[in-house]
């Protein structure tokens, strides 16, 4: 009560309550459970309660809350689901960024249901999405495919309209790219030759992209961008497609989905410079175009399949049309009360002289944007088809096919999920759920927010650097599909890595792009993980390490803690005057009582990783970099210039951890890890959970995580058999 009583009540937490309102407040009693299980609370220089008192505590809580059920609000499709699901429903491939918002992200995930609000705004871009689908769905009139020819006198980069030029030029039969984008590096083609009328995509559809290209100066693979804009502006130009281009290739072919407007532009994304030079003059690697072919739109068939699913009969009822497409949709009838509702749309639709697929296209906007298509359905127990769905959306990412709703209907999937769960994991549909949770659990998409800056860190290349921001999917991948331990989240004697990630690394040749398994040598201490240069860079900034990211990562994303400070507290920054080094800044912090309970936590971690620099290189001290503006003159006039200026300065790491145990450098803090390495799964397994329900995980889960643990020991903490183990235990099929 001296410090949650009618005095005072710190973190906003008053305990001086009748035990009924207390036992109320689930994420109260969430607070006071884990406060008291790590001994955090009581502060550490207050009395302390007897271990025997604390454990009854601790228990009498856990019990309390064992009986209230985690909830579980309604859920949306995400835009990547809802993108899925149209791709698995008709075949048609759809890119909705511009169409739909992006999802908000709440403890790490954009499925969860307490972050999908529902706005007009939010409606109304539903009701757009479907508008756009539909018509494209089912268009009244075949498309016409043709063919484009273009070649060098079609080319146009950004020569033509930089000052100063770019990394881009035209050679005999053939257009050169030196530079990466975003420095106006780029070519893109217009109709007719030597004239400035670009491009554009004129039918939406599926179009294929013949290319003769091949690389010039280069002993090495290259990468080639596909991007979609206008070349005139490349630093706005969006990337959609990378193409690895083997040692010596001389062309590739792809396929796009397309759509009306759409304005192509090829980039040399494994560049080794920005694109802001005089290219003639540049002696290294280049890449030398000399045709495209475009395609398209590609029919295979008239009408096309989503057409025959759409509209099976042209003589449909309107009831009839309505109940077949909500099933298509949802794999579940309409309710009796919302069903009058989309039969009047078709009804009224007819009266008025409309086409059968004019009618159609009304009830599939209609249905597109009705809940029961963009929300998940979920019973307190979840019936046989909303527990397909539930796995699904899990693995898939998308609705279930044929084969897992018989399954389900059957009443197999409640039973023994263990067959198609490994059907499910073997199909290339499980690579969607492989890089959508590593994206977010990781935060894969954020290694190449900034940087590196080329004047610093000279040898890094942008593509090695994309290639940092794939390790840990292609290792999460590697794990599952060969069944193997999730300790080696935490260390392992192997990395994944690529041709570029074998070079930085300083690791045996590796050919190509695609990542394989590389053993590592005796005294590397490379392997899990926080030894990936991607997880080191993304806790850096442009130029400095940042223990206190990395230690915060570390804990959020390896032991699953929050560790959020209450919202009413004041963070009074402490006096750093006399600090030379952010270790003693640092310090200065652990000495406030409102800092120093996380700080114990998270500061340790991070300085065991500070002999690594911001993009994941071993360093034997500190290289401080300041940015330095002066004018000079030149030619009689004053020019700004930015000088960078280097100071060194010795590393202190070595912090021991609120236990006790000292970490100092990479090999001490992997082995505190090991050692914790059963809440380090149970971590990994809480993060599992939570994509696979849409609910951040509570105390009350911990029954669900010790479980599927124990069944995942049994198979050396296999990734394959966590999984198994989540979606087998009964409360995978209650909401």
């Amino acid at each position: 009560m001296k410090c949650h009583g009618p005095e005072k009540q710190k973190g906003k937490v008053r305990l001086d309550r009748p035990a009924d309102v207390l036992f109320a407040d689930d994420e109260l009693l969430e607070s006071v459970a884990s406060m008291l299980e790590s001994g955090d609370m009581p502060p550490e220089k207050a009395p302390q309660p007897k271990a025997e008192a604390r454990a009854k505590a601790l228990q009498l809580l856990q019990k309390h809350i064992l009986t209230q059920r985690p909830v579980n609000p309604l859920k949306r499709l995400t835009r990547a689901e809802y993108t899925n699901t149209l791709r698995d429903l008709f075949g048609v491939e759809f890119d909705l960024t511009g169409l739909l918002p992006p999802d908000h992200v709440e403890h790490g995930f954009d499925k969860f249901g307490e972050a999908h609000l529902m706005s007009p705004h939010q409606v109304m871009a539903y009701l757009k999405t479907a508008r756009f689908v539909a018509e494209r769905l089912f268009p009244d009139t075949k498309p016409e495919t043709r063919n484009w020819d273009f070649n060098a006198s079609h080319f146009h980069g950004s020569e033509n309209f930089a000052v100063g030029g770019g990394g881009d030029y035209r050679d005999g039969d053939g257009f050169i790219l030196t530079g990466f984008r975003p420095y106006r590096s780029n070519i893109h083609f217009s109709t007719k030759p030597d004239v400035y009328d670009r491009f554009k995509i004129p039918t939406f559809g599926r179009y294929r992209l013949d290319v003769q290209v091949e690389s010039v100066d280069s002993n090495e693979a290259e990468i080639i961008g596909i991007n979609l804009g206008d070349g005139r502006y490349p630093t706005s130009i969006r990337s959609v497609h990378r193409i690895p281009m083997p040692h010596r290739s001389k062309s590739f072919t792809t396929e796009l989905t397309l759509k009306v407007g759409d304005q192509l532009a090829f980039t040399f994304d494994s560049a080794r410079i920005p694109g802001n030079g005089n290219p003639r003059k540049y002696k290294g690697s280049k890449i030398r175009f000399t045709s495209v072919k475009v395609t398209g739109p590609l029919i295979e068939e008239w009408p096309t399949s989503a057409m025959q699913a759409i509209l099976p009969k042209p003589d449909m009822k309107p009831g009839e049309l309505v109940d077949h497409l909500a099933l298509l949709l949802t794999q579940r009838p309409l309710s009796a009360e919302d069903r009058p509702a989309f039969v009047e749309i078709a009804e009224k639709q007819r009266a008025s002289g409309a086409s059968a697929a004019a009618t159609a296209r009304s009830v599939l906007i209609a249905l597109l944007t009705s809940p029961h298509f963009v929300y998940k359905a979920e019973s307190p127990e979840l019936t046989s088809v909303e527990l397909a769905h539930r796995l699904s959306y899990f693995l898939w990412n998308s609705v279930p096919d044929a084969k897992l709703l018989a399954f389900a209907k059957s009443g197999g999937l409640g039973k023994d999920p263990s067959a198609q769960v490994e059907r499910m994991l073997k199909d290339a549909k499980a690579g969607r759920f492989i890089d959508d949770f590593t994206r977010q659990w990781l935060q894969r998409d954020k290694v190449d927010n900034f940087g590196p800056d080329v004047r610093v860190f000279k040898n890094v290349r942008r593509m090695t650097v994309d290639s940092m921001g794939r390790e840990g999917r292609e290792l999460f991948r590697h794990l599952l599909e060969k069944g193997l331990s999730m300790e080696h989240f935490i260390d392992s004697d192997f990395i994944m890595a690529n041709d570029r990630l074998a070079r930085f690394y300083k690791l045996p040749k590796v050919e190509g792009d695609a990542f394989v398994p590389v053993k590592l040598p005796t005294k590397s201490e490379r392997g899990g993980l926080v030894a990936q240069a991607g997880f080191l860079k993304l806790t850096s900034t442009d130029f400095a390490t940042s223990p206190i990211h990395r230690g915060s990562w570390i804990l959020k994303n390896l032991y699953n803690e929050r560790i959020e400070p209450p919202a009413d507290i004041l963070i009074n920054e402490p006096d750093i005057r006399g600090t030379t080094t952010i270790r003693e800044a640092i310090l200065k912090h652990q000495e406030l009582e409102s800092c120093a309970r996380c700080h114990s936590k998270i500061d340790p971690l991070g300085f065991a990783l500070e002999y690594y620099d911001p993009v994941g290189r071993k360093r034997p001290e500190y290289r401080h970099v300041q940015i330095v503006n002066k004018l000079v003159e030149r030619g009689g006039r004053q020019q700004l210039l930015q000088i960078l200026k280097t100071t060194k300065a010795p590393i202190e790491s070595a912090m021991k951890l609120p236990d006790g145990r000292e970490v100092r450098d990479l090999p001490t803090l992997k082995a505190a890890l090991m050692a914790d390495k059963e809440p380090i799964l149970k971590g990994i397994i809480g993060k599992l959970i939570s994509y696979a329900h849409g609910r951040d995980v509570t105390r009350a889960d911990r029954p669900y995580i010790d479980a599927v643990f124990q069944a995942a020991q049994k198979q050396n903490h296999s990734l394959r058999a966590t999984i198994h183990a989540i979606v087998a235990h009964p409360e995978f099929g209650r909401k």
